[in-house]
């Protein structure tokens, strides 16, 4: 029964009493005697109604009492809706043993942790790659069953969009990655793997960049000194030597670039794990970064938007190197352009947004910007001189911040480049420029 049907029910009750106590006060001559009298027994009726209907609630497995229409429509709509709960309680309790069946037969580690994080479940393959013995280690809290400051750091923190990789034992290359899921109404599924092999491959690839990028560095120095001198020595008549010259010395320049990117993108992943709390004033770092950009690209139009005073928590040197990334990738490829510049507030945290007039890009190379190396036009990056790694940089920095990178594009319309920093990771300023400027 709905709730307009039950009060107009009790309504049409009352109304009725009110009448016939009407009648009786003509009667006996006196209304208010036979109003109250009327009154007095529809409140009996009601109280002793109620008085059924909380017994009944102190014992639902009894069928529910029956009483006058109103009451007994609130009472079936009660325990319909309690007889569902049940049916769906029961449900999830038959479900929960089928899928702690099928996970036990997985081969992949798995374990279930409650609320509180105690290990409640495990699996064999989990008892296998831990090491351990799910009889001794039931009700004990997980960070205690695999010690680590890594793991007891990530369920405090219980932000499980992101696994995590640990090292818990004694062999330096043993790694193992964390994932969690809901199960359940309040407990948690884990998922444990071994990534040793994959960790390895991944160190070694990063090892091995650095390494090679560190060792070309002195012969591409030495070979950079001596077409400076043979520029120096070379008669300008000789123009075409001067030319060949000219060309291995902008190619070198090109190596040098691309070199110092996959140094300070190695040095980037190397601390990716660790947290920044610098606070850095991001208004100032724009306005100071935009100021020499304008110097270095005079016939180019630069607006900047300061609209939003937060500040990030974060390291410097590496925000620095992501925005300047994002605003020289708009001036390398929107020609003539101007670019605009803004730092606004969002409903998720501040952000930086890049946009631009140029050619922009096609929707299916979206996905794959931020990969190493990926050019959506060869020809066109290499004439403006692109080593294919700076959208790689700010991704990376972007990870190392919480931060998300969106980029929104439109063929022959431009470009729009979205750095989001979640609120979790900002301060208000004490003082920040604000307004627009323009340079250029």
């Amino acid at each position: 029964m709905t709730g307009l049907g039950f009060f107009r029910l009790e309504a049409r009750r009352l109304l009725l009493s009110i009448i016939a106590g009407s009648i009786s006060g003509l009667i006996t001559a006196d209304i208010l005697i036979g109003v109250a009298a009327a009154s007095s027994i529809l409140l009996i009726s009601w109280g002793w109604q109620l008085s059924r209907m909380y017994r009944w609630f102190a014992n639902p497995d009894e069928l529910p009492p029956i009483g006058n229409a109103g009451v007994r429509g609130v009472l079936r709509d009660v325990y319909v809706l309690r007889s569902r709960s049940l049916q769906g309680s029961q449900s999830a309790s038959r479900a929960q043993p089928y899928a702690k069946e099928s996970l036990a037969s997985m081969r992949e580690a798995a374990l279930i942790v409650n609320v509180r994080l105690e290990l409640v479940w495990c699996n064999d393959a989990a008892e296998y790659l831990l090491g351990i013995q799910f009889s001794e280690e039931e009700g004990r809290l997980l960070s205690e069953v695999i010690p680590g400051k890594s793991l007891k750091k990530y369920m405090r923190q219980a932000n499980f969009q992101k696994p995590l990789r640990i090292k818990p034992g004694p062999d330096p290359e043993f790694c193992l990655q964390f994932e969690f899921s809901r199960f359940g109404v309040h407990d948690s599924l884990v998922f444990v793997k071994d990534v040793t092999a994959q960790d390895k491959l991944e160190r070694m690839r990063s090892d091995f960049v650095g390494n090679v990028s560190h060792e070309l560095r002195t012969p591409l120095t030495v070979i950079k000194g001596y077409i400076e001198t043979l520029q120096s020595v070379v008669s300008e008549k000789e123009m075409t030597l001067q030319a060949s010259l000219a060309s291995m010395d902008t190619q070198a320049a090109r190596m040098e670039n691309l070199i110092a990117d996959l140094l300070w993108l190695s040095r980037i992943e190397s601390v990716e794990g660790e947290r920044k709390e610098d606070l850095i004033n991001i208004s100032e770092l724009l306005s100071t970064l935009v100021a020499e950009l304008s110097l270095a690209w005079p016939e180019r139009k630069l607006e900047l938007k300061l609209d939003s005073p937060q500040s990030v928590l974060g390291d410097e040197a590496e925000l620095l190197s992501a925005f300047s990334n994002l605003i020289v990738n708009a001036l390398k490829y929107s020609d003539k352009h101007s670019i605009t510049i803004k730092w606004i507030d969002t409903a998720v945290g501040p952000a930086l947004l890049v946009e631009d007039k140029g050619l922009g890009i096609d929707a299916k190379h979206i996905p794959r910007l931020t990969e190493r190396f990926y050019r959506v036009d060869k020809s066109r990056s290499q004439e403006r001189s692109g080593t294919g790694l700076g959208l790689a940089i700010v991704k990376h920095v972007a990870v190392s911040h919480d931060a998300k990178l969106f980029v929104d594009s439109q063929l022959g319309k431009g470009s729009c480049f979205r750095l989001v920093f979640p609120a979790s990771r900002t301060e208000l300023a004490p003082e920040s420029p604000g307004g627009i400027d323009d340079y250029g």
